[in-house]
């Protein structure tokens, strides 16, 4: 079934994701590694082969895949899938377990479509930026616990560790900017189980573009170019790495310090941006962002970056932990493009120990959700 027309709440959705790191105070006297363009392996530029073992398809019984966005997998090997209003689970061997998402205006239920949400141990962590809710449940769907802040307006729930929250407040540099560039700074606050917080020395600052669109009727709309991105996945609970402006580079933050550690890019010949769609009239940026997601492999960083060939995927850069660039190759990853025209690549997949998890999509727009070996 063609499902071209949820093009438009794709780019909403992705919208929630466009954010960019811009370097605070406590991070400029750090010194930043500096890799050339050649790894250090001499088999870099190989394409590493990768076999399908699960694949869980919507087929109407139960749920109904609109356009997910997030996935991410528990200890037993359970799946969750973020689509909208919901966050479905799979077994793992794929069978539909439940909606953990309960709608309406009570405890643990959310209006609004999940921002984020983090799978640990036995729990469930979702946020929803418009409620201003953080939610857990068990893997049941039991209320653990609801955080709703009446004093402070998150934006991003980036991670849970040493029992604090990794959140993210949102304000317009230029709140009566309405078309361009939009620049929003971000600062992170460290979040109790009682819902106190206090902020952290690490700040951000986000840029989008905005453009307003007449539509038949006299309606406008907003479209946005993805600039920059925040990635970030913690494997060992003690480092979350992120990707901040269009250009190369990767910084780590310590998760007990709450503050930058380390700093590390590559020299990188960036891909100019080319529209899906010639006919889209939207101003979009020159080149794609340089790096889209970053998956952390035992002890390797890999970086997904906007080199992208039809016949061998995505180029994938790695870097060992002191970020010295080790090694690049080829993941044959042919049906994880977005093609939406607003992030040029999205990559939604994450890595949990030899396995690779992704959704993918066919030229109908009907997807799936895929466990591969690597």
């Amino acid at each position: 079934m063609k499902r071209n027309e949820k093009r438009s709440r794709l780019a909403a959705l992705f919208l929630a994701l466009l954010l960019s790191d811009s370097l605070s105070p406590s991070v400029f006297t750090q010194e930043i590694i500096e890799n050339s363009d050649r790894p250090a392996s001499k088999n870099a530029g190989r394409t590493i082969p990768i076999q399908e073992v699960l694949r869980i398809k919507d087929e109407g019984k139960g749920f109904y895949f609109k356009l997910p966005w997030g996935l991410d997998v528990g200890l037993d090997g359970s799946i969750f899938v973020q689509d909208g209003l919901a966050l479905y689970e799979f077994s793992s061997d794929g069978r539909f377990k439940k909606n953990l998402v309960k709608t309406g205006q009570g405890p643990g239920e959310i209006t609004t479509e999940i921002t984020d949400f983090l799978v640990n141990d036995n729990n469930v962590l979702f946020f929803s930026a418009p409620s201003n809710k953080l939610i857990k449940t068990d893997f049941e769907g039991k209320l653990i616990r609801e955080l709703k802040f009446a004093n402070k307006i998150f934006y991003r729930l980036l991670a849970f560790c040493g029992q604090k929250y990794f959140m993210l407040d949102h304000k317009r540099k230029n709140p009566a900017q309405a078309v361009g560039f939009i620049e929003s700074d971000h600062s992170l606050f460290l979040v109790n189980d009682d819902g106190t917080f206090n902020p952290s020395s690490c700040s951000f600052t986000t840029q989008q573009y905005l453009q307003i669109r007449e539509f038949g009727g006299g309606r406008t709309a907003s479209s946005y170019s993805d600039i920059t991105r925040l990635s970030f996945y913690s494997d060992n609970q003690e480092y979350l790495y992120m990707v901040h402006t269009p250009e190369y580079l990767i910084k780590r933050i310590d998760f007990k310090k709450a503050e930058v550690t380390g700093i590390f890019r590559r020299s990188y010949r960036r891909a100019k941006y080319k529209k899906q769609d010639p006919r889209d009239t939207r101003k979009m940026p020159e080149y794609d962002n340089d790096v889209y997601r970053l998956l952390v492999h035992k002890d390797h960083i890999w970086a997904l970056t906007s080199t992208y060939d039809p016949l061998k995927g995505v180029l994938v850069d790695v870097f060992d932990s002191d970020g010295k660039y080790a090694d690049n190759f080829w993941l044959p990853l042919l049906n994880i493009r977005t093609g939406d025209n607003i992030s040029q690549r999205y990559y939604p997949v994450l890595i949990r120990g030899d396995f690779l998890y992704a959704i993918e999509h066919d030229t109908d727009w009907n997807f799936s959700i895929v466990k591969y070996r690597i």
